[in-house]
């Protein structure tokens, strides 16, 4: 034996003050969201910018002398449907091409960076900790608050990347610079709020869907404010983010002073986010969950009543929300006549759509809007067995007699009739709303009947994700991509002059715009039969492949 010392192994010194720091391993952890996020940002960079292009072009073609200009100006002035799709039309008293292109982008722009952030910075809070991954990195020497401050940074450093792609469009289609600028810092300004809201609906709730939920709802809501502030009350429209971007006034006189109102909210958000996070347990929300009882009820002796139990809430809110919107939009659909009265360039219009009257075209156009927003819930719904897969949950299923065709069949199950329901009360409400203000309840019948006829469409869309879950659990995500895709068509295929036969592969294309149109059975028994073998096929597909 010799008398030399063996130094110990070198361990990390987790009580040092850079272990003590709040932002420890700040750096690193970016560059991970980065690398997770490549492919995704990839995807929402294409499709917002795409869209921003491909309108802008569009219009610059269409719109392309002044009296064209001034026609459009007057078909959209005053027109409360449109004030609610659109915004209040800032510049179109004096209206110039980037005044148009707003008018027709803007807001769905805004709505469109609102969901990204949402969706980034709930993947890389919640998510993370309701699959334990936190856990892992909390491990290492990472301050409390580095993996929000990363995610914060990582998602405004997205949002600011789209809004430059954005503003290159606007200034290759030889739009004023100013403008271009300011529709990118309002895009920015949109996208922080909207990332402090996630933020802080991460730390309230204690589940990825329900912060995705909580912090959606946030933006429909502040959706419905907007409207209804730029129809009847314009002061209340200062009350939504959404009215801040518009308020900017971007190709109209910009008032660059109005970015303050973005960049404080978010700043006040975040650090609210970041307090309610020193407050609660790593894995928990502010919120406390309900704790379950000893033993199972009846009820979740079966797949099906399982899969009721893991979905109810999502059918729930979904259901309201839809219906909120169904009714608002019922309000003030009895202001389309007497707006269009004195517009014969907008009856004319609809004369060529083949609608009975304006207030059925507003009618038509407000229930597929509500279908398109359903299809949201169909889509995250057949999801539901991507993330019982993904989370080993179905493993414990499927060990037990449990065919593997019996527990898809029952989130599919509760896929379809959730979407039906929906679009049901969302008709009801729509037709309530309506009847209150014109008096004739009869109507209510008419519209439930044009709810209903959309929902062929949204099965499809059920069977179409059960085939990519069918062929991969990793290209289930796909499905976004193709809802994507349908609101480009439903809502800019006139505007883009897309060719019909890439209108027709919408399903929403081929169902009868009721109220106002001829009812036509024979395209809804069509959508159902490609809806019922893309779900067969899906679900054969799924009992052949690997679970995980």
């Amino acid at each position: 034996m010799t008398d030399t010392a063996v130094a110990p192994i070198a361990a990390p010194r987790l009580g040092s003050t850079k272990r003590d720091g709040q932002l420890s391993g700040f750096g690193a952890l970016l560059r991970l969201r980065m690398r997770l996020d490549r492919v995704r940002v990839v995807w929402w960079f294409a499709g917002i910018v795409g869209l921003v292009a491909a309108t802008t072009q569009s219009i610059v073609g269409l719109y392309d002398t002044q009296a064209d200009l001034d026609q459009y100006a007057e078909l959209v002035d005053g027109n409360a449907a449109l004030i609610v799709q659109a915004g209040p039309g800032y510049g179109l008293d004096t209206p110039t091409t980037g005044a148009v292109v707003m008018n027709e982008l803007s807001i769905w722009t805004l709505i469109a960076v609102a969901l990204m952030s949402i969706f980034l910075t709930v993947r890389h809070t919640r998510t993370e900790e309701e699959t334990e991954r936190i856990e892992l990195i909390r491990a290492a020497p990472i301050g409390r608050h580095a993996p929000l401050a990363a995610t914060c940074v990582h998602v405004i450093l997205v949002v600011v990347a789209v809004a430059a792609g954005a503003v290159a469009v606007l200034l290759a289609a030889d739009l004023p610079t100013a403008g271009s600028l300011a529709f990118g810092a309002a895009m920015v300004g949109i996208g922080a709020v909207f990332i402090s809201v996630a933020a802080i609906a991460a730390q309230v709730v204690g589940g990825a869907r329900a912060a995705l939920g909580l912090a959606s709802t946030v933006l429909a809501v502040m959706f419905v404010v907007r409207a209804v502030g730029d129809v009847t009350a314009p002061a209340l429209s200062w009350g939504s983010p959404i009215g801040w971007g518009q308020a900017i006034r971007v190709f109209a006189d910009e008032r660059w002073w109005v970015l303050v109102i973005p960049v404080g909210a978010s700043a006040g958000l975040l650090a609210l986010a970041i307090h309610l996070q020193s407050r609660r347990d790593v894995g928990a929300g502010m919120l406390p969950q309900r704790i379950g009882n000893a033993t199972a009820g009846p009820r979740l002796g079966s797949t099906f009543g399982l899969a009721v139990r893991l979905q109810r809430a999502l059918v729930a809110g979904w259901l309201v929300g839809l219906a909120l919107f169904g009714f608002f939009y019922g309000i003030i659909a009895d202001q389309a006549e007497t707006l269009f009265a004195d517009n014969p360039e907008m009856a004319d219009f609809f004369e060529q759509l083949g609608q009975a009257s304006p207030t059925d075209a507003f009618l038509s156009t407000a229930l597929f809007m509500l279908a398109f927003i359903a299809s949201g819930f169909a889509i995250s719904s057949v999801l539901r067995l991507r993330s019982e897969e993904a989370a080993t949950r179905a493993d414990w299923i499927l060990a037990t007699p449990t065919a593997r065709h019996t527990w898809a069949m029952s989130h599919l199950v509760v896929a379809t009739v959730g979407v039906t329901a929906i679009m049901a009360v969302s008709g009801v409400a729509t037709g309530v709303g309506f009847a209150l203000v014109s008096g004739d309840v009869g109507q209510i019948a008419r519209i439930v009947a044009g709810a209903l006829v959309l929902t062929p469409a949204l099965w499809v869309l059920c069977g179409v994700t059960t085939l990519l879950i069918g062929y991969s659990r990793h290209a289930a995500n796909a499905a976004w991509a193709v809802l994507a895709a349908l609101v480009v068509i439903g809502l800019f295929g006139p505007l883009l002059e897309l060719p019909q036969w890439v209108r027709n592969l919408s399903p929403f294309e081929h169902v009868p715009a009721l109220p106002g149109s001829s009812f036509d059975i024979v395209p809804l028994v069509v959508l159902t039969a490609f809806a019922v073998v893309g779900l067969t096929v899906g679900v054969r597909a799924l009992a052949r492949r690997d679970i995980g």
